[in-house]
């Protein structure tokens, strides 16, 4: 039950996403319209290998996204990396957030939203509602942050989080 509705609240958003358009961006806005490229749902440990949860092996999306694991050059950040240091920082930045995970009561997940040798992006969909967006240098670790809440902002609106990755890689 709480699978399907994660895969229609995701649906929704990106019809939602798609609809409503660009209008007020500018030209020089690098950020993506379509989120949704992999993510994992976070859950108590029983439902983790269910909501797509990463293995052991680090075959999580396969075939979604380049297996940037086998290819990096030393010191360049994964996108699977880059995803677990945002998800190490956010419970950082919010102690209680894990227990909030576990209870399974809000849909809590981090997502790849894209990756190049330039940028990776992570998409962080808090327990709020509220969409962040990590914008990361994959070979410097140099991060910023932008935030976007349906029915509030119209756009993605830049925060003052900056901070390097690298410092939350385990």
């Amino acid at each position: 039950m709480k699978k399907a509705f994660l895969i229609i609240s995701v649906l929704s958003f990106v019809l939602v996403t798609v609809g409503c358009g660009s209008e007020n961006k500018t030209s020089n806005d690098a950020t993506p319209s379509v989120v949704t490229v992999s993510e994992e749902k976070a859950t108590s440990e029983a439902a983790a290998p269910e909501a797509g949860a990463q293995s052991d092996n680090g075959a999580e999306g396969a075939g979604e996204q380049p297996d940037a694991t086998s290819e990096a050059a030393p010191g360049v950040i994964t996108p699977e990396q880059a995803r677990d240091a945002i998800r190490n920082y956010c419970h950082s930045q919010n102690p209680d957030l894990e227990d909030l995970e576990k209870s399974g009561e809000y849909p809590i997940y981090w997502g790849v939203v894209s990756s190049d040798e330039n940028e990776i992006v992570i998409l962080y969909r808090s327990y709020t509602g509220a969409l962040s967006h990590y914008y990361i240098n994959p070979n410097t670790g140099d991060t910023f942050v932008t935030d976007f809440v349906p029915g509030i902002t119209n756009v993605e609106e830049p925060t003052d989080e900056f901070f390097n990755v690298k410092d939350y890689i385990e």
